[in-house]
């Protein structure tokens, strides 16, 4: 297969790298010192056995020169999603799957899906209807990511994860056939695609964990072990995610707020920030649309009340303003 990676970072490389190594004609996006990296050496990616792989990737800054694809992943922030994919022009015009990999709710989560017989508003996701636009729906897929990765160095990424998993859904069950079907040649001994009829609860799933770490990392600067484990910021962390898990059980997803203690659990949690609080250190656009004020968005419109989530979301902002990474007041 032809596949297209746009955003060859930490997730995005290691998935280039699965992909080439099972001998698929791989393209990726990049940019800066990454890209000219790649152009040099090839993409090189150091498993978490110490396995260092080099792979023959195209690497380019202009994906609309590419050709035709069988197969587009995008690992790219949400903030950064609509240019990406305009940037790709005619090649999201041939029936491709466009499979979004990124943290937080997918922009097409209230496709055929209703809550107390209604559609939820999903405005923010996509403000403009930009995204809806560029990917036709039966192309829209998400994909939720159980896989560790950093860039350690340009052109170089560290997989630290024994085994790999990606889960995957489409917005429509056509999309799902076509997906469905193309992931057997994708497959890899430590690195596994699934995919559901409804990603939405695995969605959620990972949402509660970044929900009950990342704000707090954001503001702290701490590690999420540190958040989860120190008995001042515990509790904070503990009510948010219990909090999105209340939204996701109005939604129909019962039951998250029970993995609650093992969540928290003595020395529970990755010994790294969140993504969201490297984003903030960096200067780099914030996820904070896609992942926080959504579900304020959906506690409002299913009247559940989300307290902590507001006070904490308000300092988050401000502090994501300060570093650049959020659109400012005009104050």
């Amino acid at each position: 297969m032809r596949i297209l990676v746009l955003g060859a970072g930490a997730v995005g490389g290691f998935l280039a790298g699965v992909f080439h190594e099972k001998g698929h004609d791989v393209s990726v996006l990049a940019r800066g010192a990454h890209l000219a990296a790649i152009k040099a050496q090839g993409l090189r990616v150091r498993h978490a056995d110490g396995r260092v792989i080099s792979c023959a990737v195209t690497a380019t800054d202009t994906p609309r020169d590419l050709g035709a694809q069988d197969l587009i992943v995008t690992t790219v922030k949400a903030p950064a999603l609509a240019g990406v994919l305009a940037s790709c022009g005619p090649l999201l015009r041939q029936g491709t799957p466009v499979v979004t990999a990124m943290n937080g709710v997918f922009w097409w989560y209230g496709t055929g899906f209703t809550v107390a017989g209604k559609q939820p508003d999903c405005t923010r996701l996509d403000p403009d209807g930009t995204l809806a636009k560029l990917v036709p729906m039966d192309q829209a897929v998400g994909m939720v990511i159980h896989s560790t990765n950093q860039v350690v160095e340009p052109g170089l990424i560290q997989n630290r994860s024994a085994r790999n998993r990606f889960v995957i859904g489409a917005a429509t069950p056509a999309g799902a056939d076509q997906i469905r079907a193309m992931l057997p040649p994708l497959q890899a001994a430590n690195t596994r695609f699934e995919v559901e009829e409804d990603l939405r609860r695995t969605m959620w799933h990972k949402l509660l964990r970044n929900l009950s770490s990342a704000p707090a990392s954001v503001l702290t600067g701490g590690m999420a072990y540190e958040v989860l484990n120190d008995p001042d910021a515990q509790p904070v962390a503990r009510a948010l995610f219990l909090e999105g898990a209340a939204v996701a059980r109005a939604h129909g997803f019962a039951g998250l707020g029970d993995d609650v203690d093992k969540v928290f659990a003595p020395g529970a949690g990755a010994r790294q920030k969140p993504s969201m609080s490297q984003d903030v250190d960096l200067g780099r656009p914030m996820e904070i649309d896609t992942m926080l004020r959504i579900v304020q968005d959906f506690g409002r419109q299913a009247g559940v009340p989300t307290p902590n989530l507001d006070v904490v979301v308000g300092l988050v902002i401000l502090r994501a303003r300060l570093a650049g990474g959020y659109p400012p007041t005009g104050l």
